[in-house]
């Protein structure tokens, strides 16, 4: 257990190490210092004093630096950035946008480690697992690579293995990331308002899904069935028998990356068709699933014969309940209606609540960004531009965003640029309101209602029958006189704090004034021994009452209150 220990320490301390250097490489020094590691005894032998000393930094961007320092850092520093990608509320807007140019620019790794984790899941190698196996990797990613195959029964499949030792990586990066947002909280305040252990704990937890590929293959599953009957989008399937913690196998996707297909000339009504399937699978997760992919990117999208939209990579999702899709449809109908009090109302169904003292002023500017946009045709209204405008509203406000609401528009804003792309007078908002009128019929609909009401009457008949014997107990307790009343005081920490200061003080002047009485009736009886012709006692008595006076001075004007 030890060894297991120092061995962790050990690739710590070379992961540190390699981190400070990368960051110095792309003129990030001044933030070692800030944190006080250009004199770590980690950072000492890799950061020359005289290269922070003379540190000038680079014509590029900080941002453009940041996301080449994550690229450079790897698999856990690359997912790190596509989750902070999705949060403007947490970071600026250019380097959000920087941040979603991350890519997975890493080789694959040896054939012989892919046939070792096969081993090591199933306990056979590819060759005798599958009929065929091909070694070349398809592609490669962050957390794993993917290999071309086919099962013993003749199906054509595609098999995601893990990184070998992947899994390190990534709790040794997680621990130097703990370390270093708990550097920040305490030596930079103007990044500590973000709260970057919390970020650190919700990547955490993402990533701690993400390598376990089990948790992909049930995304998969989920969306294969939402959109079983479909006849414009394809969902790969999942083989189960093929699938464990570092391999994922499922069904091969024969078409055209949306990437590619973008940049190769094709008649304008399959493009709109494309645009108009790709949208309304996105829309279909959102409104009537609650269950949406949250990176459709062209890379995660394919063209299949016929028009047919096929999305792979399921790693990272999002997820609306039947309470925030209620809301979303609220704020919607608020909005075309410019009803100040319904938007409001939608927002704290969605766990965002304005103070009271800036209600006025966001009524006000929620007012003059509607009418900016209330009366322009809708095909000249663009998502992509609208979403940021309502974040940048939000947060000036002050307002917190739930993280799934920041992946939701990022997902839309992603997908009205493809469909725009694809026909430049595409319009999502358009392509909205039938999901949105579906929603709202479904709301209307007596079968909701009577579900509703049953759902409600019973919580209402659970109460019912507690009120007599909750009642009962009570009574009881005010008889016996065992009744307790608990009362807990907000706000008032601070103030106990200062008044215990001031007592202390005023304690502390009285023993100094006691001192100093006494030290006089001393001096004035004029009683040995004797020093200077003065009596020891009472010289004593005035240096020891000068010390405690002046220290208390010095308290009083280092607290700015005097």
């Amino acid at each position: 257990m030890q060894l297991r220990k120092i061995g962790q320490k050990i690739r710590d301390i070379r992961r540190f190490n390699q981190i400070l250097r990368i960051l110095t490489k792309h003129g990030f020094g001044f933030v070692i210092q800030q944190l006080h590691l250009d004199g770590h005894m980690i950072g000492r032998g890799i950061i020359k004093t005289r290269i922070l000393q003379r540190f000038t930094e680079p014509p590029e961007s900080r941002a453009v630096r940041l996301r080449k320092v994550l690229e450079e850092l790897g698999p856990t520093f690359i997912k790190l950035g596509q989750i902070l990608s999705v949060r403007p509320d947490l970071i600026p807007h250019d380097l959000c946008a920087e941040l979603s140019k991350l890519q997975d620019r890493i080789p694959p790794f040896d054939y012989k480690d892919v046939r070792k984790q096969i081993k090591e899941s199933f306990g056979c190698y590819p060759e005798e697992l599958f009929a065929s196996f091909d070694t070349v990797p398809l592609a490669a990613a962050s957390l794993g690579q993917v290999h071309r195959a086919q099962l013993k029964t003749g199906e054509n499949v595609v098999v995601k293995v893990q990184r070998p030792d992947i899994r390190k990586m990534i709790e040794t990066d997680i621990d130097i990331l703990y370390n270093l947002a708990m550097l920040t909280n305490r030596y930079m305040q103007e990044v500590k308002v973000f709260d970057p252990i919390s970020i650190i704990d919700e990547f955490t937890k993402v990533i701690t899904k993400e390598i376990d590929f089990r948790y992909e293959a049930y995304n998969i599953d989920k969306f294969h069935k939402n959109f079983k009957d479909s006849t414009t989008v394809r969902i790969p399937g999942v083989f189960w028998d093929y699938t464990k913690c570092k391999v994922l196998t499922t069904e091969e996707i024969k078409g055209i990356r949306l990437n590619q297909y973008l940049s190769c000339p094709h008649q304008d009504e399959e493009r709109k068709a494309i645009a108009t399937h790709g949208a309304n699978a996105i829309l279909q997760q959102v409104f009537i699933d609650g269950f949406f992919h949250a990176d459709p990117h062209p890379g995660n999208i394919f063209i299949l014969p016929g028009n047919v939209i096929a999305f792979v990579d399921f790693g990272i999702v999002g997820r609306l309940d039947e309470d925030t899709r209620d809301a979303i449809v609220n704020l919607l109908i608020a909005l075309s209606m410019k009803n100040m009090n319904g938007i409001l109302k939608a927002l704290e169904m969605l766990g965002t609540f304005v103070s009271e003292e800036s209600v006025r002023e966001f009524k006000y500017d929620i007012s003059d960004f509607i009418d900016r946009y209330y009366d322009m045709p809708l095909k000249q209204v663009e998502i992509s531009t609208i979403l940021p405008q309502v974040i940048d509203l939000m947060m000036r406000h002050k307002l917190k965003i739930p993280s799934q609401l920041h992946i939701l528009i990022k997902a839309l804003a992603t997908i009205d640029g493809i469909a725009r792309q694809l026909d430049p007078e595409f319009n999502t908002i358009a392509h909205t309101r039938p999901f949105v009128e579906r929603l709202i019929h479904e709301r209307h609909d007596p079968k909701h209602i009577l579900k509703d009401m049953m759902f409600y009457s019973s919580e209402l008949l659970d109460v019912l029958k507690a009120i007599p014997k909750d009642t009962h107990e009570i009574i009881r307790k005010i008889k016996t006189g065992t009744l307790k009343i608990e009362f807990e005081h907000q706000g008032l920490s601070k103030f106990i704090s200062e008044m215990d200061k001031s007592s202390n003080r005023i304690s502390f002047s009285l023993v100094i004034s006691a001192l100093i009485i006494g030290s006089a009736l001393i001096i004035m009886t004029n009683k040995g021994p004797f020093l200077y012709g003065f009596p020891v006692l009472g010289i004593i008595g005035f240096v020891f009452a000068g010390v405690l006076g002046l220290g208390l001075a010095i308290s009083i004007l280092r607290s700015g209150r005097l």
